[in-house]
């Protein structure tokens, strides 16, 4: 199939030349394409405002055997308002590098599709509900890629009594004579884990009245990262680094 007429959101744009953008689609048919926007860069490009950061369009590709070619784009939603945010901005551009790093190319992602595109519409520049968006995006994403913590109970004997910990190594919580079998498994209080279960299961308009305490902030931060570089084997992120510069 050398032409793919697809829906797009731009999860990376970068300038490549005086007149050419460097594009990473995330695609809903072929999943992240990285892609070429000759002259979108000129004034009088008519693919210009298309291929902006955040833009959700419909494509149309020429598929070659590195980079696809944009032929035309035509914007659905262009996101503008979290353009010219910075904190709007700030958590965009994190949770596109996420999709960007830890999907593969070309391969058909419709569920991190749709998750990262109601993550971008439901932002609204309030940094406390950002923050919040933020680690229910994490674990929504580690959930979707097969790696969700369990929360319920002890995964070795199914005990709820607390205190509990949780392990990265063994993918969820562990009792206090079950978390013998992970020196490195971490304490977690009663209501930190009731906020990680929210965040884990609700939608992202239902967790906007959600606030964490700053101990709270710490913890869940701390444990997302821990989730994210065990499982998934990524450092850190270059956007994460900005928001924590921002005090985020």
């Amino acid at each position: 199939m050398k032409y793919l007429k697809t829906e797009a959101l731009v999860i990376r744009a970068q300038n490549f030349s005086e007149a050419d953008k460097l594009l990473t689609l995330f695609t809903l048919e072929k999943g992240k394409v990285p892609a070429i926007a000759r002259g979108a860069c000129k004034t009088k490009s008519k693919l210009a405002s298309s291929v902006q950061l955040f833009t959700r369009g419909d494509f149309l590709l020429y598929m070659g055997k590195t980079l696809a070619t944009v032929s035309q784009g035509e914007i659905r939603e262009s996101f503008h308002s979290l353009r010219y945010d910075l904190f709007n901005y700030a958590y965009g551009q994190y949770f596109c590098e996420l999709v960007g790093r830890l999907l593969e190319e070309k391969e058909p992602c419709p569920q991190e599709y749709r998750l990262l595109l109601d993550a971008l519409e439901s932002m609204n520049g309030d940094t406390a509900y950002l923050e919040v968006l933020a680690r229910s995006f994490e674990l929504k994403l580690l959930k979707i890629l097969g790696y969700p913590p369990y929360l319920e109970c002890c995964l070795a004997c199914s005990s709820q009594e607390g205190p509990l910990w949780l392990s990265f190594r063994e993918g969820g919580l562990l009792c206090s004579r079950c978390s013998l079998r992970d020196p490195g498994a971490k304490k977690i209080p009663p209501g930190t884990l009731s906020l990680l279960t929210k965040l884990l299961s609700a939608d992202f308009k239902a967790l906007r009245a959600l606030r964490m305490s700053s101990s709270q902030r710490e913890d869940i931060l701390s444990i997302n990262k821990g989730l994210i570089r065990f499982n998934l084997n990524l450092g850190g992120c270059k956007s994460l680094r900005f928001l924590e510069q921002l005090g985020c």
